[in-house]
Order: structure tokens, then sequence, then C-alpha cells
């Protein structure tokens, strides 16, 4: 079967129509995939992506203030009346286990927004990238890594995570008695152009790699040299970065439930 793969640099680069009976993974890497991620890892009972922080304030107001956590940013920094701001660190099992988090961000939760016509909407970060993968295997229908970027400007570190993503898809071919069950991969320019982004920053430095650790330092170096991971250094998260550099970490796929407007672990 053969599956045709998109890539997108930016959420405006892709029309809602181009989704329907597709699959979207929503990509912004530092921070917004990773925090929603994490959060429900530590188990959180959903996540709500707002569009502005007066949706969000609104969303609280309609249920007891004990259930539900305001998470997110502007700027890259926390929103003042918010419990939480948009670092992985943040949320802690302690913190978030069995509560609602309503969350809004710069550029994450709008891009979660725009691929609504998508049959179904994932999100993906380095932290669940192996389950990212093996969720599109599975699927076997069309696919759309959608970077969130930061302001309209495309950034290194989401097209990296689309570029490992496809390097995940067209490197395995599961077997199952003797067939092959893996669809094949047909590439856009921009999922190809990834592909290759991934291979030269970190692809190639990971096939020297003898440990996890290496690769995860290899990828959190190249991080730092991208936009978004020079204005994390510059706001102080620095730290951030290494958290988001992690590969593998976690099996928790964030997807969107359109009936309620949240996201659920799967």
């Amino acid at each position: 079967m053969i599956c045709r793969l998109h890539a997108h640099l930016l959420p405006s680069l892709v029309e809602a129509e181009a989704l329907n009976g597709g699959t979207a993974v929503i990509i912004d890497i530092l921070r917004a995939s990773s925090t929603m991620i994490t959060a429900l890892q530590n188990g959180a009972a959903r996540v709500i992506p707002c569009s502005t922080t007066e949706e969000a304030f609104r969303l609280r107001g309609q249920a007891p203030s004990e259930a539900t956590i305001l998470g997110g940013e502007r700027g890259g920094v926390r929103i003042p009346g918010f419990d939480l701001g948009n670092s992985p660190a943040e949320y802690r099992s302690e913190t978030v286990k069995g509560r609602t988090v309503v969350f809004t961000t710069t550029n994450g939760t709008k891009a979660i927004l725009k691929a609504s016509a998508a049959s179904k909407v994932l999100i993906g970060a380095f932290l669940n990238r192996q389950s990212i993968v093996q969720h599109l295997q599975q699927e076997q229908r069309d696919c759309h890594l959608i970077c969130a970027g930061t302001d309209g400007i495309v950034t290194g570190e989401d097209v990296l995570f689309a570029g490992a993503v496809v390097d995940g898809l067209m490197g395995v071919n599961a077997l199952d008695n003797g067939e092959f069950q893996s669809p094949q991969w047909c590439l856009n320019d921009s999922a190809d152009m990834a592909w290759s982004f991934w291979k030269t920053q970190v692809g190639e430095a990971a096939c020297h790699a003898r440990e996890e650790s290496s690769l995860n330092q290899c990828l959190a170096l190249a991080m730092l040299n991208t936009q978004g991971g020079r204005n994390l250094v510059g706001l102080g998260y620095e730290s951030d970065i290494t958290l988001c550099s992690q590969i593998d970490q976690y099996t928790t796929t964030p997807t969107l439930d359109r009936h309620e407007n949240c996201l659920f672990a799967s």
C-alpha cells in the first residue's frame, strides 16, 4: 500500500481540505508538544488546547478550581494568573495527576486547532518519536507532519523532528509471515528536505553513538543551534532543551477528541 507522507514547515503552508482523510502530527518541539506529552504521561486526565488566554480563564471558571490547571506561555514565559508555564519540568505527576490542563501557547496550540479537519490529530515530539512512528505505520493512511514554527517563521527543531519521523518510517519494513506490513511512503519535497536535515544534523552522528545518552546529546547540541533553542537560552530555559532531547522516553501519544475538544493519552 502506498501512502503519502507530507511535511509542512508551517501551519500556514497547508490548506485545511488537504488534511481530509489523513492523520496530522502536530510538532512544536520547544516546547508545547513536549510539555503536553509530559503532562499526559504523568497522569493528567486531559489537556484542553486553547487559542487565547481569555478562553483558558473562561474554561477554568466553568470547572472546580482544584480539578483544573492553567498552563501555557506568551513570549516563552508563563502567562500572568496561570498555574504553570510551558516547561515540561513543571508538569510533574504530583502536580497534574488526575487533573485537567487547560493549555495555550504562542504557536503549538494554534497549530492543533488549525489541523481539526484531519481524521486524526496526534501530538509528536522526540519524547514519543517511536510511538508516533508506530501509530503511522499501523494506520496506513496519508500523514501530515505539521511544524508549528515560531511566529510564522520555520524553526529547525520542528523540522528535525519531522525528519526523524520520516527516517523512522522509511527505515522500517515490519515483516509478518514473510509479508511486508508497513505501507510504502511517497514523500513530498518538504518531507524529503526534513529527512535530509535530520540525517545531516543528527542521524549521521547517531550511527556512531554507542549509547542512547550520546544520541540525546547530539540532538540537544543540534537544537541549541536552532532559532527556538537560542530563544530558550536567552530566556534562561536552556535546561528545557535537554529535557526535550530525550528520544523515545515515553509511550504516550496525545490524541485529539473533537467532540470534547481535548487531548487524551493513547
